[in-house]
């Protein structure tokens, strides 16, 4: 019994010259799709948080001529206690990513001072890239973290641990 569809008769049988056509072009388009598909992978890879292994901070620390003692913290990750050439001392604690990898590396430098309200808001308020903050009666702390999941590079590291001592010596100038 034929079938009419948009005024065609279809019949079977009738078109099966064009199932194989038509088969073709479906398993062509299929296939495209696949490689143009494929090509996302890449992207997706992208997407992938990055690791950093404690190797290059170490390194980069080396590098820089600081004074480095290393310690593991419980979940067995190194973490570094820094002196800088110029004088400056800091912790620096890696976060993220499995054993001694991280995907975050935060550095923070204590100072003994009473925290004066009015002194942390000016500082937070003026300055880029550091926080300072009230940890306690006669302690002050200043931080920054550095998210290295998307591109970690050994100069970015570098870069910012010097930033980071810059900002330490600017701190206990105010």
């Amino acid at each position: 019994m034929p079938i009419r569809i948009m005024g065609t008769c279809l019949e079977a049988g009738r078109f099966d010259h064009m199932k194989k056509k038509s088969l073709s072009v479906v398993l062509g388009v299929s296939a495209l799709a696949v490689v143009a598909l494929s090509g996302w992978v890449p992207a997706r890879i992208a997407d992938e948080d990055k690791t950093m292994p404690a190797g290059d901070i170490r390194q980069v620390l080396s590098d820089m001529g600081a004074k480095v003692e290393e310690k593991k913290d419980e979940e067995g990750k190194t973490y570094f206690l820094v002196a800088t050439k110029d004088g400056n001392g800091f912790l620096l604690f890696q976060y993220g990513g499995k054993g001694d990898l991280c995907t975050s590396i935060s550095v923070s430098a204590p100072f003994e001072m009473e925290p004066k309200l009015e002194k942390l808001d000016k500082w937070n308020s003026e300055t880029r890239y550091t926080k300072a903050y009230s940890a306690g009666e006669k302690t002050v702390v200043l931080e920054s973290d550095l998210d290295v999941s998307v591109a970690p590079s050994k100069a970015v590291v570098q870069k910012f641990l010097t930033t980071f001592s810059k900002a330490i010596s600017a701190f206990k100038d105010k």
